[in-house]
C-alpha cells in the first residue's frame, strides 16, 4: 500500500491555472495574494472538518 496523501499533495493536484489566470495572479499585490491564500485555507479547513 502506498503512503496516504498529505493535505499539500491534495492541494497540489488541484492547482492548475490557465495562461490567463496565471497572468491575473502575477498582477496581484502581496496583500491580495495573502487574502486569496487565507480564503483558500479557510475553504480547505471547512471541507476537512466535514469529513
Amino acid at each position: 500500500m502506498g503512503e496516504p496523501l498529505t493535505t499539500y499533495d491534495n492541494l497540489n493536484e488541484d492547482i492548475q491555472f490557465t495562461e490567463e489566470e496565471t497572468t491575473e495572479l502575477l498582477s496581484l499585490s502581496e496583500k491580495e495574494i495573502l487574502v486569496l491564500m487565507l480564503s483558500e485555507m479557510k475553504k480547505q479547513t471547512a471541507l476537512m472538518s466535514k469529513n
